[in-house]
């Protein structure tokens, strides 16, 4: 998701940590919703710029999708940060919700969504079930009813071999699959499982995230027996496509979206 300067500011942030990066942004629909989509942005876990989701933000809640943006950890070997991060956000967005939104509930349904590093977040939030016991992170009850993601680093050892983002997946879990092996086996979406509906949406000609990632992944559901997801190729659309609103493959998003959030509510 690309930064757009001249956006509005969201309707209210909340933060759910003592960190200054631990923070939401919220985005509130015209109509009262109990359902929530949260919102992972990119960066190859680097990027710093909170306001590169903030358009995405604006059209989902005039969509009528009560959305918040949370910002995380960020930096070289920081993937446990991250992994807390995105737990956090959850988990205090179901206990403070009210406190948050001007006329919503609490939210009973959650839509993670995410983009490119932002999609390997949301992919590992709804597998965490598949997590072993004995890790910090595991959970039967994820919260996380459904997952979109779009262009999604949902390979970590593929991105790793092809040099992703000049390297970013290595940096981000502090070495390479051989190197540091566990901590691939925790946090690539490519070795866990989902427990919720997945939907992928990637474009064929993406020259940043290849859509041979997305592929893999699709390959990895298949095999290991999942299967409420979905894999769309979405020509035309570039990387960046998934940030604009008014790009012609924000309709697939926004109805990959809203076919979760109903089957969610049913």
């Amino acid at each position: 998701m690309i930064a757009d300067t001249d956006v509005e500011n969201p309707d209210a942030s909340m933060r759910y940590g003592s960190v200054s990066s631990q923070v939401a942004d919220v985005f509130e629909p015209p109509k009262a919703t109990d359902s929530l989509v949260l919102l992972l942005h990119g960066g190859f876990w680097d990027d710093a710029d909170r306001m590169r989701a903030w358009s995405a933000g604006h059209a989902l809640a005039e969509a009528g999708h009560l959305t918040a943006a949370v910002e995380y950890r960020r930096g070289k070997g920081r993937w446990q940060d991250a992994l807390d991060d995105v737990v956090q956000a959850i988990d205090q967005i179901q206990l403070s919700g009210r406190e948050w939104t001007v006329h919503n509930e609490v939210p009973r349904c959650i839509t993670v969504v995410g983009h490119s590093a932002g999609g390997q977040l949301a992919l590992w939030a709804a597998s965490r079930a598949s997590l072993p016991t004995t890790s910090r992170w595991h959970a039967g009850d994820i919260q996380v009813t459904g997952a979109v993601v779009m262009a999604p680093l949902a390979d970590l050892r593929r991105a790793a071999e092809l040099g992703i983002g000049d390297g970013a997946a290595a940096a981000f879990l502090g070495g390479s699959p051989e190197q540091v092996p566990d901590n691939y086996a925790i946090a690539d979406p490519s070795l866990l499982t989902p427990s919720v509906p997945v939907r992928m949406l990637h474009g064929p000609d993406d020259d940043v995230v290849p859509v041979e990632i997305s592929e893999r992944y699709a390959a990895h559901l298949r095999e290991t027996g999942v299967t409420d997801w979905e894999f769309t190729a979405v020509d035309g659309a570039d990387h960046r496509s998934w940030g604009d609103p008014s790009s012609p493959s924000w309709p697939t998003l926004t109805a990959a979206i809203e076919s979760l959030t109903k089957a969610a509510q049913r």
